[in-house]
C-alpha cells in the first residue's frame, strides 16, 4: 500500500546532518527523518508513535509490522554507531542522540526520548537549522541523492557551495569501491544529481581540479537561493475599506432628524 504524502518540514541541526548517520540505507533514512520530524520541539518528553504514522510520513510501503520494526532497530542500531559531543563549562557529555528508544511490535509503536544535553539538534530553530520537506526527501530513491538533498538543504539561501572532495565523500557516505571519479560520477554523483533536480531544477555541479587536468579536489554546487519569507504583520486598519462620504447628503440626513 502507498500512501499520500504530505507536507511536512524536518528540523535538522547541522551538528546532526553533517553526520554520515551510520551506515543507513535509504529506507532506514526515511524512518529515521521520519521519527526527527515528530520528535521536534519536544525537549525531553517521551514522545509515541504509531506505526501507522511512520508509514504515512515516511512513505513506507512495506505492510509487515514484523519488517518494519526489523527497519526500525536497524536504524537506530546504526545511529548508536556515532555519539555527541557536548562541552559544558568543565564537563564533557558523551551521548547518543536518543536516551529512549522502544520498538513496540504488539502496540505498534515507537517510544522515543532525547537525554537533556541532546535537545538542542532537533528543538533548536535558530538560524542554523536545516529545513526541508519531509516529502521530497523520501520520494528520493538513493541514499546519495538523500544525502545530497540534505546537504544542499543546508545552504539553500547561499545558493552554492564548495565540498572538498574526501569531506563530501564522507558526507555521502561513499564505499572505497567507488573512489575513483569515473565510478563515483557515474554510479553516485551523477544519479544523485538528476534526482535531486526534480525539486532543485537548477542544481549544477562542476569538479575543481589541481590544475589544468589534474585531480579533483573538490565540487563547487550551484542553484537558485530560496528567498526566506518575512513574517507580514498585519495592521489592525489594513482590511479596512475607506469608503467617500458625501458631507452634503451626510449634512442633510442628519438637520433632518
Amino acid at each position: 500500500r502507498r500512501y499520500e504524502r504530505v507536507n511536512e518540514i524536518v528540523k535538522i541541526h547541522n551538528d546532526l546532518t553533517n553526520e554520515k548517520l551510520g551506515k543507513m540505507n535509504a529506507k532506514e533514512l526515511d524512518l529515521f527523518m521520519t521519527i526527527c520530524h515528530k520528535m521536534r520541539d519536544k525537549g525531553t518528553e517521551r514522545v509515541v508513535i504509531t506505526f501507522d504514522e511512520l508509514r504515512k510520513l515516511g512513505n513506507y510501503s512495506a505492510t509487515s509490522n514484523k519488517v518494519l520494526k526489523q527497519d526500525i532497530v536497524k536504524a537506530n542500531s546504526k545511529l548508536l554507531e556515532f555519539q555527541f559531543l557536548i562541552e559544558k563549562g568543565p564537563k564533557t557529555y558523551q551521548r547518543t542522540l536518543f536516551k529512549d528508544f522502544i520498538t513496540d511490535e504488539e502496540e505498534c509503536t515507537v517510544t522515543v526520548g532525547m537525554w537533556e544535553e541532546t535537545t538542542y539538534i532537533l528543538n533548536d530553530i535558530a538560524s542554523h537549522f536545516t529545513r526541508f520537506e519531509l516529502s521530497e526527501f523520501v520520494s528520493l530513491e538513493s541514499k546519495y541523492a538523500k544525502r545530497l538533498y540534505k546537504l544542499i538543504k543546508q545552504y539553500k539561501t547561499q545558493g552554492s557551495f564548495y565540498i572538498a572532495k574526501q569531506d563530501f565523500y564522507i558526507a555521502l557516505d561513499v564505499p572505497q569501491s567507488l573512489h575513483r571519479a569515473c565510478n563515483f560520477n557515474d554510479r553516485a554523483l551523477k544519479p544523485a544529481l538528476e534526482e535531486c533536480r526534480k525539486y532543485i531544477p537548477s542544481l549544477e555541479c562542476v569538479s575543481r581540479r589541481t590544475g589544468r587536468g589534474g585531480a579533483i579536489r573538490g565540487y563547487t554546487f550551484t542553484f537558485s537561493p530560496e528567498v526566506l519569507q518575512k513574517q507580514v504583520i498585519k495592521n489592525k486598519f489594513n482590511d479596512f475599506e475607506q469608503r467617500k462620504l458625501d458631507i452634503d447628503a451626510l449634512e442633510s440626513s442628519i438637520l433632518s432628524n
